[in-house]
């Protein structure tokens, strides 16, 4: 992955997508479509090469890789 090309704005989705679980309520908290969210997940899951949630039901569910990524990014 580039960071230099890596847009930081799809960290703000991540940490959306953590609290809420759903692309819908993301979408809600930061004023977004849920096509937005959904294709920023796209976006990051592409640069990251990893799913990043799997979708449980009807909620979204972090993988391994994500949970990782769940502290540093609050921090």
């Amino acid at each position: 992955m580039n960071f230099a090309t890596f847009d930081l704005n799809l960290l703000r989705v991540l940490d959306a997508l953590f609290i809420e679980g759903s692309t819908v309520k993301a979408g809600a908290r930061l004023g977004l479509s849920q096509s937005a969210v959904s294709s920023a997940l796209s976006r990051m899951r592409h640069a990251l090469d990893d799913p990043l949630f799997l979708r449980q039901g009807n909620r979204l569910v972090p993988t391994d890789y994500a949970r990782g990524l769940q502290a540093p990014l609050r921090e």
